[in-house]
């Protein structure tokens, strides 16, 4: 009987991010972003830009669980807690993907906080 190859759920996560990120770009290209993808590991995970706005992303794509966005944001502010330089200019967000929508949250002098997603629908 041959044997079937399972994902790891390492490699199973990086698609379901690789996917979020994807779905972010486009959503953002719609909305009149420039958007580009870092295809690195490190924060960000999305540039955006228009003419007003500079953002810096990171896509969190979780599965319904209690502690998915608080585990999400965590990582979120230790990534822009090791940054070295931020432009005074740019919006630092992390946008996380959960059942079906986007939620986003900023970065600021008083830690994170809900903001209105540029993006909501999959489409």
């Amino acid at each position: 009987m041959p044997k079937t190859l399972k994902r790891s759920p390492n490699r199973n996560a990086r698609a379901k991010g690789g996917r979020a990120e994807a779905l972010l770009v486009t959503q953002l290209t719609q909305q009149g972003y420039e958007a580009r993808r870092t295809h690195l590991s490190a924060f960000p995970d999305i540039i955006a830009w228009n003419e007003t706005d500079f953002l810096l992303i990171e896509v969190k794509a979780r599965s319904d669980s209690p502690k998915a966005l608080s585990n999400a944001l965590s990582l979120f502010r230790a990534n822009v807690r090791a940054m070295t330089i931020v432009p005074k200019y740019a919006s630092m967000l992390c946008y996380v993907w959960l059942n079906g929508a986007w939620s986003a949250y900023q970065w600021g002098d008083n830690g994170t906080k809900e903001v209105q997603p540029v993006v909501s629908e999959a489409r």
